[in-house]
């Protein structure tokens, strides 16, 4: 049952139902992601519906097992969604550390973000009580630099909680180096880097714990659903306790047991040993994610393929767009572009979404200009000029596996016609007509 195969007798049930029940058409020629579920992924959900459970049971322990498995990592904990992963990982180490240790992370402590990465990198840090510390990024990479951090330490500073973004690697070696000699704890948000890997080794376990989301537009998807792995099986059981109400019930057997012998007269059915939340994800989810996570070496192939095309064809325009520096073990979550100074971001979303190309900021831009950081006790460590050019002059263009040549193509060809209309100084708000098999798009906000 906890397996990616289902049964034969559900796939061939769905595929009648697909068959005459077509998903809708996007209104973009290049959507920002497709669905990627196939017959498999809607049977397994099918059989978790008819044969059970559908609440946390055996497929979210096989899902763990093998997301583990594929890390090269002592245990990975399932929760609902990759903000949740997040917030469980700082809620471990704002809790105590033992029976006899104190919180890795206490009120006030200061904790190092990017300056440049989601909104839930940043929110963990202080709904925990700790300070986040806003270090700037390289725009060539849209990452974090050791340069960067180390501006943004000071006394109160106990941990580094950093981002990969868009699937390009940080410098993650050096920081883990430099995390090491400082003593600092040092988590990684790899929510939009599944699979990218740095010299063979994965993101998401140079640190204590990785956090990872399976949202709709991600590398594996469980429509909504996170994982953390860690390093240590005292850590997984901290996050499964806070997961689930502080409650041991889905402990490993050694673990639940050793709680239990701690407080005989607590029935052992409902014991909690720690305050928690309920995170806890479903096993129609993980029967998903256990189709989709074998799928997923097939889905980096393709988007690796795309963004080696669409890559040279941004960068063959280094007059308009921002050359960049992409590790070689990207997993491509988008494809990045930075315009040059002078350049109007407006103007390049305009023009994208006239011709049919679905796009967006590049993820929240400068998080310390976001209103919501008023309502926030934070810091900011130095001038964040980097951060400033991706909030202004940065947005990005989805790749998903459901990418044709003939999609691969049609991108290539807008970039050039919009680096032309740049270059030509007409302004690309007035490149109405489209080129040569490009089409014109009328699309939905």
């Amino acid at each position: 049952m906890a397996n990616a195969h289902p049964p034969a007798a559900f796939l061939d049930a769905v595929r009648p139902l697909r068959a005459a029940f077509p998903e809708a058409p996007s209104p973009y020629r290049l959507p920002l992601t497709t669905n990627t579920f196939g017959d498999a992924e809607i049977a397994a959900a099918l059989e978790a519906l008819v044969r059970g459970p559908m609440t946390l049971g055996p497929r979210v322990a096989a899902f763990e097992a093998a997301f583990a498995a594929a890390h090269d990592a002592p245990d990975a904990v399932f929760c609902n969604s990759g903000s949740s992963a997040n917030l469980l990982a700082m809620a471990v180490l704002a809790r105590p550390q033992g029976p006899d240790a104190g919180p890795a992370l206490q009120p006030g402590d200061e904790v190092v973000v990017p300056a440049v990465t989601w909104s839930t990198t940043l929110w963990p840090v202080a709904q925990v009580g700790c300070v986040p510390v806003l270090a700037d990024v390289d725009p060539a990479t849209l990452n974090v630099t050791v340069a960067s951090i180390e501006r943004a330490l000071s006394p109160r500073t106990r941990a580094v909680f950093l981002a990969h973004i868009l699937g390009n690697p940080a410098p993650i070696q050096e920081i883990a180096d430099l995390c090491r000699q400082r003593g600092l704890i040092l988590v990684e948000d790899v929510c939009e880097s599944l699979d990218a890997d740095v010299d063979g080794k994965r993101c998401g376990t140079f640190g204590r714990m990785g956090t990872f989301s399976f949202y709709f537009s991600h590398h594996i998807c469980t429509v909504e659903g996170g994982m953390v792995v860690c390093q240590d099986a005292a850590d997984g059981d901290r996050l499964r306790i806070q997961r689930a109400h502080g409650w041991t019930r889905n402990l490993p057997a050694p673990s639940k047991a050793a709680w239990e012998s701690r407080y005989p007269d607590v029935d052992p059915r409902f014991l909690f040993v720690d305050s928690g939340y309920n995170l806890r994800p479903t096993d129609l989810q993980a029967a998903i994610g256990l189709v989709q996570l074998e799928r997923r070496h097939a889905f980096l192939a393709s988007r690796r393929r795309a963004a080696a095309r669409w890559m040279a064809a941004r960068d063959r325009h280094p007059a308009v767009f921002l050359p960049m520096r992409v590790a070689p073990g990207s997993s491509h979550f988008a494809l990045p572009l930075v315009l040059q100074p002078g350049l109007h971001r407006a103007e390049l979303a305009a023009f994208l979404e006239r011709h049919g190309v679905e796009n967006r900021p590049l993820v929240a831009g400068n998080l310390a200009r976001q209103p919501a950081l008023q309502h926030v006790t934070h810091r900011i460590a130095g001038p964040l000029v980097g951060a400033d050019v991706v909030h202004d002059r940065a947005m990005y263009v989805g790749i998903h596996p459901g990418l044709a040549e003939a999609d691969i193509e049609y991108l290539c060809e807008v970039l050039d016609r919009f680096a032309a209309a740049a270059l030509a100084g007409t302004g690309a708000g007035d490149a109405h007509a489209p080129g040569p098999g490009l089409g014109v798009w009328a699309v939905a906000t």
